[in-house]
């Protein structure tokens, strides 16, 4: 692991949340999902609500790396007005329990690299041993697999896909438990069905143009960013070579990685960064040391072709 480390002063200045900022961003991020919705209303072609399906899947995926930036307390000054529009605005909408998902993704910060990590399902190896099972997954994450798997694990386990034993469904005084924030996703679902069906004047707008887009596209965005940020032809590797920043295009970083989500080992070594500041935090390095001491690959796609080639090599 690296031993360079940004001198604490610019660490305390690059950690700061910016209110301000954290309001652009809400309001970019659901102007630009209106817009999409808006666009597909007006022009009422088939190829528009299929562009306005993918796009809409992307900005959905950057609810929920906003929603990340709640779990690490970077959205807002105030911790309450944080959980607050991190939960109802980022969270909820996309059908994820925000409290027990918080839960979930420190435990990852603090066991990356371990098969106890609670993400380790992401990014495992096992059954993705050969490039055709990795193409199969990836394939499925387009059919819809996280939401059948995430129903599947109520029906038969009554906890989300990925569980945590110590959460529970009881919650805390502060958190509601994992029945408490299901009742909460319901509610902001049929917000958003009636909203839409206002704005559209058809009832069949929610399921299109946003549970269609949730449960393939975005999906798929987000699963492919993290398994390409952790994923290793092996299983037996040290934690730290399982994190990795990615030098992404804008469409990359449109659909895949938003929120400066491509700084993903920079992200792990100084997680009180927020987002917008990740470059500054990168600079600082460079000024200090002269070097950057995180591993970089060349771009998601580009990642993925390497790392298919180095699963033929090995068989």
């Amino acid at each position: 692991m690296t031993t360079h480390a940004i001198d604490r002063e610019s660490l305390q200045t690059l950690s700061i949340p910016s209110n301000p900022r954290a309001l652009c961003d809400l309001f970019l991020v659901w102007g630009v999902i209106s817009g999409a919705v808006a666009a597909a209303q007006f022009a009422h072609r088939w190829y528009v609500y299929l562009l306005a399906i993918i796009v809409m899947g992307g900005r959905q995926n950057a609810l929920a790396t906003l929603a990340h930036e709640g779990w690490h307390s970077l959205l807002f000054s105030s911790r309450r007005v944080n959980h607050t529009v991190a939960a109802w605005l980022y969270a909820y909408p996309l059908g994820i329990l925000y409290y027990h998902d918080r839960e979930r993704h420190l435990r990852h910060h603090r066991e990356v690299g371990q098969d106890y990590d609670p993400d380790w399902i992401n990014y495992t190896s096992r059954h993705r041993e050969s490039a055709g099972r990795v193409l199969w997954y990836l394939a499925s994450l387009l059919l819809g697999r996280l939401l059948f798997s995430t129903l599947l694990s109520f029906i038969k386990r009554g906890r989300p896909r990925i569980g945590l034993e110590s959460t529970g469904n009881a919650g805390t005084e502060d958190t509601p438990g994992v029945f408490g924030e299901l009742f909460r996703v319901l509610i902001c679902q049929a917000i958003l069905f009636g909203a839409m069906t206002l704005a559209t004047h058809r009832w069949w707008s929610y399921p299109l143009l946003w549970m269609l887009p949730l449960s393939t596209f975005a999906g798929f965005f987000a699963n492919f960013r993290a398994l390409i940020e952790h994923v290793a032809v092996r299983d037996d590797v040290a934690p730290e070579d399982r994190l990795r920043d990615i030098e992404a295009g804008p469409l990359e970083r449109f659909f895949i990685a938003p929120s400066h989500f491509n700084y993903h080992a920079l992200h792990h070594a100084h997680p009180s960064i927020p987002h917008y500041n990740l470059t500054r935090g990168k600079e600082a390095y460079l000024e200090r040391y002269g070097i950057y001491p995180f591993t970089v690959w060349q771009g998601y796609a580009r990642a993925l072709f390497v790392h298919l080639r180095e699963l033929r090599l090995r068989t």
